[in-house]
């Protein structure tokens, strides 16, 4: 039974739940993205850049917004020209995002040049980060309350890889449309909606393949009522079986979207990699962090470079702190198997299909659309003492990764 009652004809319990979480979401999300939006303005006048910044199209330096880098890039440039093989935008960026982020381009009356759609594409993120935030809300009031449900969207807006919700990346579009398929099928109970909004996730990350499993465990809890409604799951991969289908037909390879990512050396590693590669790194990146003559001469500049050099340290400590959580939702039943099963595989497909020389790159980034680890973090910290302390713990953190990555220092 949800905790929230569902909506009435006269508008009451249901009318005031959503117009609380709608203020509170407001307010997070426009702290938060305050928050990353002046300290990544000001770190990129003060943190040396990265001489790769010379090797990347930001040529003059600040032709793009500074939350494209990397990734935002190659999401700019399919938004620009589509997929245009050979030398073009990789078909590894999935295609959703760059859409949106041209057809918004568009509607704005702008130009189709890289940097206005650079800043365009911060726009449409933060736009779906909003939306996004008021369904992981309202998804954590239905199953545990207010309390966890505010814990959970505090710890999500601040954790220390946040920022990446600013960017001209995917996240925070797949976390909208994953966590409202889940909203739609455990808060609504329209599983045709659901699985409408798992296909179009499907379409922005593959990952949202797995949206499949929570959305079959809602069906299977009301079976009986919704016994003929099973059809609809066939629409959760429908967005990957369409650009699947598009890739066959463009360049005649239907799973050239996986094939590509050769190009960044990412390929199935295996589990026994992370102990072979990672766990000897990250001690390595522990004692440089350590020894104060990595320091010297100290600078600013030199901070940054140690900083920027502990990448096995720092993948290999949110994977532990991702597993945690798994292990704290499941052995003391804070998550429902379908969630669980679902956060479990956000969690072991950028730990399984690194590069072979890190297995676990990117993980502090992958991990921000597992809105179920956020869920265990909201209610494990119901005393808003501890709430307060992690919350600011973690936003301090984030400004070293923030710094990092607007200055062209690879996070994740």
């Amino acid at each position: 039974m949800p905790l929230v009652e569902e909506v009435s004809a006269d508008g009451g319990p249901d009318a005031k739940a959503r117009s609380s979480a709608w203020k509170f979401v407001l307010v997070v999300f426009a702290a938060s993205r305050l928050y990353y939006l002046l300290a990544g303005a000001l770190l990129v006048r003060v943190v040396p850049i990265d001489p790769f910044q010379s090797e990347t199209s930001d040529v003059p330096f600040r032709t793009l917004s500074i939350w494209a880098h990397f990734d935002g890039e190659h999401y700019v440039s399919v938004a620009q020209n589509g997929y245009a093989q050979p030398g073009g935008a990789s078909p590894a960026f999935f295609p959703l995002y760059p859409l949106l982020v041209r057809a918004s381009a568009v509607l704005l009356g702008g130009p189709l040049s890289r940097g206005a759609l650079s800043v365009v594409g911060v726009l449409v993120s933060l736009a779906a980060f909003l939306v996004a935030l008021w369904f992981v809300y309202r998804i954590a009031e239905d199953g545990w309350g207010p309390r966890a449900a505010q814990g959970t969207v505090l710890t999500l807006a601040f954790f220390p890889t946040a920022f990446f919700f600013n960017a001209a990346y995917t996240e925070s579009l797949f976390l909208m449309l994953s966590a409202g398929a889940l909203w739609a099928a455990r808060v609504r109970e329209d599983l045709l909606l659901a699985c409408l909004l798992a296909g179009l996730a499907a379409a922005t990350r593959n990952v949202g393949v797995f949206l499949a499993v929570p959305l079959a465990f809602e069906w299977w809890r009301h079976r009986d009522e919704r016994g003929w409604r099973a059809a609809c799951l066939a629409l959760a991969p429908s967005g990957l079986l369409a650009y699947a289908a598009y890739l066959w037909h463009r360049f005649g390879d239907p799973l050239l979207f996986y094939t590509e990512q050769a190009k960044w050396e990412r390929s199935f590693a295996g589990p026994l990699d992370i102990p072979a590669n990672t766990i000897g790194r990250a001690v390595e990146n522990l004692r440089a962090l350590l020894d104060p003559a990595a320091y010297e001469p100290f600078s600013f500049g030199r901070l940054v470079y140690v900083l920027s050099g502990i990448n096995y340290l720092y993948n290999l400590l949110f994977l532990a702190l991702a597993l945690a959580l798994l292990a704290v939702g499941i052995g003391r039943r804070y998550l429902p198997a379908g969630l669980a099963v679902y956060a479990l595989a956000l969690v072991l497909v950028p730990a399984l299909f690194g590069t072979e020389a890190n297995p676990l790159m990117g993980m502090p980034r992958y991990l921000i659309v597992a809105f179920p680890l956020f869920v265990v973090l909201g209610v494990m910290l119901g005393d808003r003492r501890l709430l307060a302390g992690w919350v600011t713990v973690s936003a301090i953190f984030s400004l070293m990764f923030c710094g990092l990555f607007v200055g062209w220092y690879f996070v994740a």
